[in-house]
């Protein structure tokens, strides 16, 4: 009897699994959206970004694109950052979703990172992503591409400069100052002396190269 028992236990705990098995399967090749909440939930940042891009390539929506280059690159999942980071910046509703970013007052406190705006933010995720994948050309043209009319902290350069420092890579790092001595030299929104947070900035570049 107590075999009996025992063996039925067995086969009921093996249906379970088995079910929560092809469950789990379904939901993550027909629904990832849920399973990109589950593991967010779970702090299963890795798993998470792996579905977000899943979710992503189910839907083709602007939204969940963009959610998949923040996570890939919270997941320090670069090459994946970079390669759907490319495609959101040449998506033909970036510049309006990033505006409706930016127009959200809790748009730093969700995405993280540094302040400023969500092109910057993007921009300097996807060159910083870039260039710690092996693309060291492309994150300085996306890097550059990005940039405003005149310098701020935020910028998508600083991104990518900070991977460079914190790589030691004076080679990148005398690029990057190479390419803003060459604004410097278009007028007065990059230079160094009359901006303060530039010049800093410049400075950190230089004692790294």
């Amino acid at each position: 009897m107590g075999k009996l028992i025992a063996k039925t236990a067995a086969i009921t705990l093996a249906c379970i699994i088995v079910l929560a098995l092809v469950l789990f399967g379904i939901f993550s090749l027909f629904v990832p959206s849920v399973m990109v909440s589950l593991t967010d939930s779970l702090g299963m940042t890795g798993a998470c970004a792996y579905y977000s891009v899943a979710q992503y390539k189910k839907t083709g929506d602007i939204e969940d694109l963009a959610d998949a280059v923040s996570r890939s690159y919270e997941a320090a999942h670069y090459d994946a950052a970079a390669e759907y980071g490319a495609i959101l910046r040449k998506d033909p509703g970036y510049g309006e979703y990033c505006a409706q970013r930016d127009a959200e007052t809790d748009f730093t406190g969700t995405l993280g990172g540094l302040l400023g705006t969500a092109e910057q933010f993007f921009a300097g995720i996807t060159a910083e992503s870039q260039y710690r994948s092996g693309d060291a050309d492309a994150a300085l043209e996306t890097a550059f591409d990005s940039l405003g009319e005149s310098f701020d902290t935020a910028d998508a350069v600083t991104y990518v400069a900070g991977a460079a420092i914190e790589a030691d890579d004076a080679s990148f790092c005398g690029q990057i100052l190479s390419r803003l001595d060459g604004l410097s030299a278009d007028g007065n929104a990059f230079d160094e002396d009359m901006h303060e947070d530039l010049k800093e900035f410049k400075d950190m570049l230089r004692e790294a190269a």
